[in-house]
């Protein structure tokens, strides 16, 4: 499983670095549906896919609970499915970008807290110490996702 969740991470990073490479930072990771415009489905089929890789990861690891991994799963795989968070998606995707985020702290909560304490004190210092421009959504979900992928990678082994 950890080579599902290896995938998932690359998926990921890849998809943001080719965004930022060529229109800058977004301000928000769901932004980037509407940055890459036509070739909007990249970033649905990344989202939906990074949520079933990690799925098949968080529920195979048997830590934690359950249900909160498969919300926050299914979560990360309906604001992939609704996208356009500016229009008529806007409550399905909101409230699945809220249950995702949630359900994620919750699970990581209930697997390793010392890693949710310590990326919470790294967004503390980070909103702090930021600048005008500083993208606090981006960096919040950013580190959202991390914090799944490093409380997963703390149960292997």
């Amino acid at each position: 499983m950890i080579g599902l969740s290896i995938i998932a991470a690359l998926l990921f990073v890849v998809m943001l670095f080719v965004v930022i490479g060529k229109y800058g930072v977004p301000e928000m990771v769901s932004s980037i549906y509407y940055l890459l415009g036509k070739s909007g489905w990249v970033f649905q089929v990344v989202m939906m896919s990074v949520g079933m890789l990690m799925l098949m990861c968080l529920l195979d690891c048997g830590k934690g609970v359950q249900c909160l991994a498969f919300l926050a799963c299914g979560g990360l795989m309906f604001v992939g499915a609704a996208p356009r968070f500016m229009n008529e998606d806007r409550g399905v995707h909101k409230a699945a970008a809220i249950v995702s985020a949630a359900a994620s702290v919750g699970w990581c909560l209930t697997v390793n807290w010392r890693i949710v304490v310590a990326l919470l004190g790294w967004y503390v210092v980070y909103w702090a110490c930021r600048s005008e421009d500083g993208h606090p959504w981006l960096m919040a979900e950013v580190t959202a996702i991390w914090m799944v992928l490093l409380t997963f990678w703390s149960t292997v082994g």
